[in-house]
């Protein structure tokens, strides 16, 4: 069984970069924030925590004062009733939809993936968001809920994700190792650039680790777009 672990509204960045000469564009459907546009990322998307350095580099979407004091007058508004939280996930999909209604008719390819975690996995996430929490209190509070998955939605496939100790994920792709997963695993990434199924994700689990080298859990979420 799955449940909820959180809803997000992206843009895929589809950033070119080189890696050991490997010439290549990112092209993974993922809610972090380091390979996708987040609305809103709470750290624009909430006053208190408000950037102006990283809302400058949101994509496509400059509101005007009066609209960004509605849109933080509604963050506020949901994160006190848990509905939205850090780093910048919905908890139901009524509210993401909602949020992209009355804030993000300007962003038509603004995509809404919600993001799902096998029960195995529980106790180990529920034990990695508890540790740090003033940074992941937001997820601890949604996997503690247990909100199933539910039937509507597509499966795009599975992300591998690390859960970091300063809160939100680190996304496998950003160490862009598509060419060493398919030469040391066999492993081939689907359209999306995201995993064809949840083994495949556990199968590279401790080799992504060790590249990375972050202070992370890495955990396979299974990935659904949602209309």
């Amino acid at each position: 069984m799955y449940y909820t672990a959180g809803y997000y509204l992206i843009i895929p960045k589809h950033e070119r970069g080189t890696v050991n000469g490997y010439t290549y564009t990112s092209r993974t459907w993922s809610v972090s924030r380091y390979v996708s546009y987040v609305y809103p990322d709470a750290e624009w998307g909430l006053s208190w925590l408000y950037s102006k350095r990283q809302f400058a580099k949101v994509k496509n979407f400059k509101p005007d004062a009066t609209a960004l004091a509605a849109l933080h007058s509604w963050t506020e508004q949901e994160y006190e009733q848990s509905n939205y939280g850090y780093p910048g996930f919905f908890t139901s999909l009524a509210k993401a939809l909602e949020f992209k209604k009355l804030f993000l008719a300007s962003l038509p390819q603004v995509q809404l993936l919600g993001l799902f975690l096998d029960e195995n996995f529980y106790p180990a996430a529920l034990e990695q968001t508890q540790a740090y929490p003033s940074v992941a209190l937001d997820l601890h509070r949604l996997l503690q809920r247990r909100l199933p998955e539910p039937d509507a939605g597509s499966v795009i496939g599975y992300d591998l994700l690390g859960l970091l100790d300063l809160g939100g994920f680190e996304p496998f792709s950003y160490h862009v190792l598509e060419q060493e997963y398919h030469q040391h695993f066999g492993i081939t990434l689907n359209e999306y650039g995201l995993f064809l199924n949840q083994a495949d994700c556990q199968r590279v689990t401790a080799y992504t680790d060790q590249i990375a080298d972050e202070p992370a859990t890495w955990f396979p979420f299974k990935v659904k777009l949602f209309a």
